[in-house]
């Protein structure tokens, strides 16, 4: 969605546009979906994050040179009995995060399988991002990053390795998924509220520095 009147960013220059995108998170359970959502929102990591539960709704905006970009985000359970329920959450998303664990190659077959099911049902202009989380675990990795990547290149997706413990790569995925998606109006999102609303001008600060360790 678009406004008329300017948005004032914190170094004082003015942008006009506002546009809002639906963005759901999905993957294996404890590959750090909540985790890189919590980085992303709040700036903040914790060691032991309980399994999502249905879903949880947060906020985001991404400031781009013109344009404010707003991420409605739902953070989907990962848990097998609630795959059921994941269609009702992608359904009319502009965006999503499908996220692995590297170091467990089994979530990165389930990964696969998440995107086969968003080409097949979400929205055709989906724009679709593969995280490889946890890679502050390098150490244990058990899944190679050429592998993603070449993945990632035949499906069209974007790719990055991620760590919500150590913040790597966490904002830049968001603001690479928000450079991708269209600024018209026709496709922004619906508007919408939830908790932990917080602006971050991630176009001059890519990287926010974080605390311990990434689920």
């Amino acid at each position: 969605m678009s406004a008329n009147r300017g948005v004032q960013r914190p170094n004082g220059a003015t942008q006009g546009k506002i546009c809002q995108f639906k963005l759901v998170l999905l993957g294996e359970s404890a590959v750090g979906k909540s985790s890189l959502v919590l980085r992303f929102v709040k700036g903040q990591f914790h060691e032991y994050q309980e399994s999502t539960i249905g879903a949880a709704f947060l906020t985001q905006t991404v400031c781009l040179d013109d344009t404010t970009v707003k991420f409605e985000i739902w953070d989907t359970a990962g848990q097998e009995r609630y795959h059921s329920l994941a269609p009702m959450y992608y359904r009319g998303a502009q965006a999503a995060i499908v996220v692995y664990d590297i170091t467990n190659q089994d979530t990165f077959s389930r990964a696969k399988t998440w995107v086969k099911e968003l080409q097949r049902q979400a929205s055709p202009n989906i724009v679709i991002a593969l995280a490889g989380n946890k890679a502050d675990l390098a150490q244990k990795r058990a899944v190679e990053t050429d592998e993603a990547q070449a993945y990632a290149d035949e499906n069209g997706l974007l790719f990055m390795e991620t760590s919500a413990k150590t913040a790597m790569n966490v904002n830049d995925i968001f603001l690479a998924i928000a450079k991708k998606l269209p600024k018209t109006d026709q496709n922004a999102g619906n508007a919408g509220s939830g908790p932990g609303r917080r602006g971050v001008d991630l176009s001059e600060n890519p990287q926010q520095s974080g605390g311990c360790c990434g689920k």
